[in-house]
């Protein structure tokens, strides 16, 4: 069933037309996720790139769009909850050690720059959205394209929650 919604994901996103002008966009997520069930790097920046976007999201809500907007917390805790799926990941499937707060800890703040990078590209995408349109997201197709495919991919890790 998962394969199916990733499938229908990636085929509905890749039918729709993109505007290249920037490296986010010239790089669309479902073209990692395509990828990311048979290699691991292409999971983990996928995980990455994911949780930058939502953490983007929950600041624009915030910052951009409304103080305290319904929405934002919800995106920011999805954000943290895919770092959180990844230092695990990487700890007890890549690394094939035992988890524990020590090395939790260590592993997630190992990617919190890249993270971070991602966060601010998409952050900066939405504002100059939000200044010349005022919406974050709405009039931009591949950035839509992004947070949709996200969403996607967060609800197949947690399921419906």
């Amino acid at each position: 069933m998962k394969k199916l919604i990733l499938t229908l994901l990636i085929f509905l996103v890749s039918s729709l037309p993109v505007k290249a002008d920037d490296p986010l966009v010239l790089d669309p997520i479902i073209d990692h996720l395509r990828l990311a069930m048979e290699d691991d790097k292409e999971l983990q920046y996928s995980l990455k790139r994911c949780a930058g976007l939502f953490l983007a999201s929950g600041t624009a809500l915030h910052k951009l769009v409304e103080e305290n907007h319904p929405d934002a917390q919800q995106y920011v805790d999805w954000g943290e909850e895919l770092m959180e799926y990844l230092a695990k990941y990487q700890i007890i499937v890549l690394d094939s050690n035992e988890l524990t707060q020590e090395q939790f800890n260590k592993t997630y703040r190992k990617n919190i720059e890249e993270v971070q990078r991602m966060n601010r590209s998409y952050y900066a995408r939405m504002s100059d959205n939000f200044s010349t349109s005022g919406t974050i997201t709405e009039n931009d197709v591949p950035l839509g394209d992004d947070v949709f495919t996200c969403m996607g991919f967060h609800e197949q890790i947690f399921g419906d929650q």
